[in-house]
């Protein structure tokens, strides 16, 4: 039921801001695809368990995994290192790649003026 009056309400919408206001087609789909994307990010935010919840999945066997067996599983004294180094290997040399890429893009940017 919501979906049809939800269809209505954007043929009206769309009628009215092409026909009354002139508005064009491009930017029509552009308001709709932002109006979508805010819709779907307040949803999201909206679904996420309350800050300290048991049901947050921060709260969940991972990091008592990696405290508790870290030394004997990765050989590293130090925790924290065990995790970016052993643990999370792959997942650091993504971020290590973006950022580098990001480097290199804005040291050509800046060298090319």
């Amino acid at each position: 039921m919501y979906y049809i009056l939800f269809a209505i309400f954007i043929i009206i919408l769309t009628l009215f801001l092409r026909f009354k206001m002139g508005v064009e087609p491009r930017t029509l789909v552009t308001l709709y695809l932002l109006g979508l994307v805010i819709f779907l990010l307040s949803f999201t935010v909206a679904e996420m368990p309350a800050f300290g919840s048991p049901d947050n999945p921060t709260f969940n066997e991972v990091p008592r995994r990696y405290l508790e067996k870290g030394v004997e599983e990765t050989g590293a004294v130090n925790i924290v290192s065990s995790v970016i180094i052993d643990y999370r290997a792959f997942d650091t040399l993504g971020e290590a790649t973006v950022l580098f890429v990001a480097i290199a893009a804005v040291a050509a940017t800046l060298r090319s003026h």
